[in-house]
């Protein structure tokens, strides 16, 4: 079984994704640790699925998942993660806007005691740049204070497409998350937190690379509303707390 699963969602990545597996694989291939790379193809209409394949045929290690019609990111690393076999599993976005090596810290956070470690760019350290565009940056802390009060107090950057879990934690959490949508990081994390998961929030390195899914407008309503859906289902006992011994 493999140290790590770094698990990738792809729709329509045929341009962004090679520079993205090229790092990904070129570090875990030097950190001396048994690894495995998924790629999720979320029913791409591009060459995302000829972009791995012709990867696959040079490196080993990967796995392409792939299936049609696009379900949405949500499902996609649902999928992912369901499928994993590592120890601890990464989720990883497409475009590389986190530096793989980042993984170390949070790596560090679960060897201290986190069940799952969360990038953030929220939270900036000295040693730590985060470089994006201002009307995202706003959207995104208008979309976190809504999320903080309804939801996860607590929390600054939900959103980060960087994070880390042990493997049983993960199994535990997708297996009973729903949300396919933008949004299906809060239901991850509002899952763990009610199963009384220790989540860290670690500051990393992060850069907004162009070519972004995310509709700033027509999306961000969309994840609102998922997050209502989140929230109702929370009072119907949709995530029950589950009590641990």
């Amino acid at each position: 079984m493999p140290y790590l699963s770094v698990i990738i969602p792809a729709y329509n990545e045929e341009h962004r994704l090679p520079q993205t597996l090229h790092s990904v694989y070129d570090y875990l291939q030097s950190s001396g640790k048994t690894f495995e790379i998924i790629i999720v193809d979320d029913g791409s209409t591009d060459h995302t699925q000829e972009v791995v394949q012709e990867f696959a045929l040079h490196h080993e290690g990967l796995r392409l998942l792939s299936y049609a019609p696009n379900r949405g990111k949500g499902h996609a690393v649902r999928t992912g993660m369901l499928a994993a076999r590592g120890d601890y599993l990464l989720l990883d976005d497409a475009d590389g806007s986190s530096p793989i090596s980042e993984v170390e810290h949070l790596e560090t956070a679960i060897r201290d005691g986190a069940d799952l470690a969360i990038g953030s760019r929220n939270m900036p350290e000295s040693n730590t740049k985060v470089k994006t565009v201002q009307y995202r940056k706003h959207m995104g802390n208008t979309f976190n204070v809504i999320v903080q009060s309804l939801l996860l107090p607590g929390i600054r950057d939900t959103q980060c497409g960087f994070k880390l879990f042990k493997h049983e934690v993960a199994n535990d959490i997708f297996s009973v998350c729903t949300q396919s949508g933008f949004a299906f990081d809060v239901e991850v994390l509002y899952i763990a937190r009610m199963r009384g998961y220790k989540i860290s929030e670690i500051a990393i390195k992060w850069t907004n690379v162009g070519g972004s899914k995310v509709d700033v407008v027509f999306d961000s309503a969309r994840m609102f509303l998922q997050v209502l859906r989140i929230k109702v289902g929370s009072w119907f006992g949709k995530y029950k707390k589950l009590v641990r011994s």
